[in-house]
């Protein structure tokens, strides 16, 4: 026990903000995953349909249905990943592994952040990793994770290589921005961000003791200020940064024009306050937003303060949040995916060291471990429970011959039915991965997505968001029910239709013979009739 108070003072940090500490908070965030063969997160299905895809050789039937277009865009993370340990341990293990090593650097480089700004006074880091399992891995968005994690990671590392070896650290941003940036490139741009703030709040930091704002009106204050040496300074740490600028000038010389405007959705932007850490339990989500928002709001009365550098980084990327467009070429909810970086940092930098009585910062610190084992073993239990539905949905491929063309539908609900998102958004995607099968769930938005379908039955009907119906309760008489789908679908150019979570059509089609059923989720067989049907109208 000596041995490990002398490490741990040695280590100049909280125990959970040592190496070890940071091993094991890493490996607990990871755990639900053992539980799981295909990660419950909405998209990854996804992705590993899409890995699949890619992985199609001569003689797989995928290959007539879909073609695969390797082109220049900041968003293949997950997909180059999939593609290096597919080729070794197969497309099933390569989603299950991206999920798990993008989520561990998520985590490892939020602790790792914390350790290098604020390794006495983090001790509100168990509130920080809260966020991890927020809306942007709970959706799937495994390139942004990815990037995400990525770009905390050398951010870290850059503060670590700062007094150690300059030289090291401006060589490792030039070449990891553009690594970051190719995941993914909100996340990727995150990086650049988080130095230059840094940087920003540094030079403030060093500005002569008790200077006020109302001193920058003062002439007399600022020509005291030896800003030559304050300007080297910020060059000399943001230099490197060039490198993300370069990498944005190459992507829009050479990569194919996304046909998209970009959408500011403020009513998304205010609903993602609420959302942000939805998951099964609407009052766990919400009293955890709340507590964790009063801590960064009611922290500083209690003496819990940011210096610059550590207050800045995080009101770079909330600032960020706030400004930057909701949809992006083709891309939705990008604004909402900044949210738990800016709460991440925001928490895990303010300084409870500096706490006027030093119980409130073991408070914060033990109160947040607490709270951080309840939300684990919920996500724990709902990850076990989404493995065994997974397990019933995807035993309808059973009674999918190989090489089929399966028409997909599965049923969205709204916040009015339930707080739980089933995550079976595209599962669907499996069928192309279990029984290389053509499915209309591909995500296939020219200049951003690789996919490119051969087999197109209908306009509408060719890839996401085509699987998408609405509960009779939330389609609110304009958006498409499984009813309004089936009737302009094209029936009688597929093999199969695949309803998922939608119930038993209303109206009954002499084509389809039910083959498989699973509560609400059914499995019809097209039957060719002797008189062929009208023709599909788009919809």
């Amino acid at each position: 026990m000596a041995s490990i108070k002398h490490l741990l003072a040695r280590a100049g940090a909280l125990p959970w903000l040592s190496g070890p500490g940071i091993a094991i908070g890493v490996l607990l965030i990871c755990l639900p995953f053992a539980l799981v063969e295909v990660p419950p997160l909405i998209d990854i299905p996804g992705h590993m349909g899409a890995a699949a895809i890619e992985a199609a050789g001569p003689g797989n039937p995928l290959e007539k249905y879909f073609t695969w277009k390797w082109v220049f865009t900041l968003n293949i993370g997950g997909g180059v990943l999939m593609k290096v340990l597919g080729a070794q341990f197969g497309i099933l293990a390569a989603g299950w592994w991206s999920t798990v090593l993008a989520t561990g650097l998520f985590a490892g480089g939020c602790l790792w952040t914390i350790r290098m700004l604020n390794p006495k006074g983090g001790h509100a880091a168990a509130w920080s990793l809260m966020f991890v399992f927020s809306f942007p891995l709970l959706t799937g968005f495994l390139n942004y994770i990815l990037a995400t994690g990525f770009a905390l990671t050398a951010f870290g590392a850059s503060l670590w290589l700062e007094k150690r070896n300059p030289r090291a650290r401006a060589i490792m941003l030039i070449v990891a921005q553009p690594v970051a940036m190719l995941c993914h490139a909100i996340g990727g741009l995150l990086l650049a961000l988080l130095v230059g703030a840094y940087a920003f709040g540094r030079a403030m930091d060093e500005l002569p003791e008790g200077w006020r704002w109302r001193d920058v009106t003062n002439r007399e204050w600022l020509k005291k200020l030896d800003w030559k040496a304050i300007g080297l300074r910020l060059w000399g740490a943001c230099w490197p940064l060039l490198a993300t600028v370069i990498t944005i000038a190459l992507w829009k010389i050479f990569s194919p024009e996304a046909k998209s405007v970009n959408i500011w959705r403020w009513d998304q932007k205010a609903w993602s306050f609420v959302l942000t850490l939805r998951d099964q339990s609407k009052l766990l989500d919400f009293g955890t937003s709340i507590i964790a928002g009063l801590l960064v709001l009611v922290g500083p009365f209690l003496g819990a303060r940011w210096r610059w550098r550590q207050g800045l980084p995080a009101l770079t990327v909330f600032l960020l949040f706030l400004a930057i467009p909701s949809d992006i070429n083709g891309s939705s909810f990008v604004d909402i995916r900044l949210l738990p970086v800016a709460a991440m940092l925001g928490l895990g930098l303010q300084d409870w060291s500096r706490a006027r009585k030093p119980d409130w910062a073991k408070w914060v610190a033990y109160s947040g471990m607490a709270l951080l084992a309840v939300r684990l073993s919920v996500t724990a239990w709902s990850f076990a429970g989404y493995a065994d539905d997974y397990k019933k949905q995807l035993s309808a491929l059973t009674h999918v011959e190989p090489g089929s063309r399966v028409l997909a539908f599965v049923e969205h609900t709204c916040l009015n039915e339930s707080w739980r998102n089933t995550r079976r958004d595209h599962l669907a995607s499996l069928a192309s991965l279990y029984r290389q099968a053509w499915v209309n769930d591909n995500w296939a938005v020219p200049g951003l997505h690789m996919v490119v379908p051969r087999f197109r039955p209908g306009r509408n009907f060719t890839a996401d968001p085509s699987e998408f119906v609405w509960s009779r309760r939330c389609a609110g008489g304009w958006r498409r029910t499984v009813d309004s789908a089936l009737k302009f679908a094209p029936i009688e150019r597929v093999d199969y239709v695949w309803l998922i979570d939608t119930g038993l059509p209303r109206k009954g089609d002499p084509r389809l013979q039910l083959v498989w059923q699973e509560n609400r989720s059914l499995l019809f067989k097209v039957r060719r009739l002797a008189m062929p049907a009208r023709p599909p109208k788009d919809l």
